[in-house]
């Protein structure tokens, strides 16, 4: 660490400079007398060339925080011998949002010992390097400054807040029991199926009393059995559209942590894969426990481009059951995800597309001509892959970021459309 002459000694040789010139050309020896205090507190004051730090850390309040919770990082470290004050200059990341000073001034204790705490805010999903900052040394004259730069390791996760979808894609086909989707056998559910005589096993409490009245016999309600679905929510980390924090991808993330909510509040098996240039998976689960996973796994999600793509439909039953609902999020930026989706479907695959409109994410509708020729020309294209999905046996809905995300699953409920021409407007 080697000291350099501050901003402070700079104008401290002016003033100098100044003196002598003055005092030369008038003849006089006042202003070489009003020079010298400025030229002993220059060679006297200490230069930090021999300042060591000996420990450094940097501490969270918490492990981690929800989206738009606040956070705060005490950085400290030990110097020692050193000169005067010494200022802490973190390096914060840009997705994190701070406010007030960007730096301190402190005082070394006895021990040598300076510490500050910076409070900011997550504005955005993920995990954040917050163990870079820098150490500003100065004397207690202030003409002599060095700096140095610490890291450590300290990762600030930001978890998406989970907010539990109440309108979600429905599962063609159930799985396990004791959940609440209506399958087609006959059992102990809520779905009224049709009527029938009283048998062995039937309930008490089933019995469809005006009915037995009228016939002179014992007649039940059946209901259809009610079982729990696995969902694979699948992540499109290709690329993303619009600056974070509110990109693509960020709106992404969101809507996975509130559709994993929404199953596991209703008992369902959830689980998530990341599709891109890494292949990461989450196996599925319940509970809290789960739902917990899902969102540190969402807060390790990144885009990553790579040509090499990974063939999904290759994958072993323990990873992509048949049986399993996938439900994709994707901006259609990339088409190697839209190919991938089809090919899942043709493979047999219970494939559901939430396709986020990017046009929305980027910019408001184009004033000039031809803007709007070239957004309807790109609104054109992406239909025309949203029914090539669909002839592959892809449920797809188009997803607006300025409706909830319950809309556009509400869509899915509705028969089958082949096209949307009020988009094209």
């Amino acid at each position: 660490m080697t000291a350099r002459p501050s901003r402070l000694a700079w104008l401290a040789a002016v003033v100098v400079a100044a003196a002598v010139l003055t005092g030369t050309a008038r003849g006089r020896a006042e202003p070489f007398l009003a020079a010298v205090p400025l030229l002993v507190a220059f060679f006297i004051a200490r230069r930090p060339d021999a300042t060591t730090v000996e420990a450094a850390e940097v501490v969270l309040s918490a492990g981690a925080t929800p989206e738009g919770s606040p956070l705060a990082a005490t950085y400290g470290a030990t110097v020692a011998d050193a000169p005067g004050t010494v200022e802490i200059r973190p390096v914060l990341p840009a997705l994190l949002g701070v406010a007030g000073a960007r730096h301190a001034l402190r005082e070394p204790d006895m021990g040598g010992h300076v510490a500050w705490t910076r409070t900011a805010r997550g504005e955005a999903v993920g995990t954040m390097e917050l163990g870079v900052f820098f150490l500003r040394l100065r004397d207690r004259l202030g003409f002599w400054v060095a700096e140095l730069r610490v890291e450590t390791s300290c990762r600030a996760v930001v978890l998406a807040r989970a907010r539990p979808a109440r309108t979600l894609p429905e599962p063609r086909r159930a799985g396990a029991p004791f959940g609440m989707h209506p399958s087609r056998r006959v059992g102990g559910g809520t779905d009224f199926a049709d009527i029938a005589a009283f048998g062995a096993g039937d309930r008490l409490r089933r019995i469809n009393w005006p009915v037995s009245l009228r016939r002179g016999d014992l007649y039940v309600n059946r209901a259809y059995d009610e079982r729990s679905a696995d969902v694979l929510l699948l992540l499109d980390t290709f690329a993303s559209v619009g600056r974070r924090p509110r990109s693509s991808f960020d709106l992404c993330l969101r809507a996975a942590a509130d559709l994993a909510a929404g199953y596991l509040r209703q008992h369902d098996r959830v689980g998530l894969m990341e599709f891109g240039g890494w292949l990461r998976w989450t196996r599925p689960g319940s509970g809290p426990a789960q739902l917990a996973a899902i969102l540190h796994a969402l807060s390790r999600a990144v885009i990553s481009r790579a040509e090499f793509v990974q063939d999904l439909t290759r994958l072993p039953e323990t990873m992509l059951s048949r049986r399993t609902l996938i439900v994709a999020l994707s901006p259609l930026a990339d088409p190697r995800f839209g190919d991938m989706l089809g090919r899942l479907s043709r493979h047999g695959f219970d494939v559901t597309l939430l396709a986020l409109r990017a046009d929305e994410v980027t910019a408001p509708p184009p004033r000039s001509e031809r803007g709007r020729l070239a957004r309807r020309l790109w609104l054109l294209e992406r239909e025309s892959a949203l029914r090539g999905l669909r002839r592959h046996g892809v449920r797809t809905t188009n997803w607006s970021p300025r409706e909830p995300l319950e809309v556009a699953a509400a869509r899915l409920r509705l028969p089958e459309y082949e096209g949307e021409t009020r988009w094209f407007a």
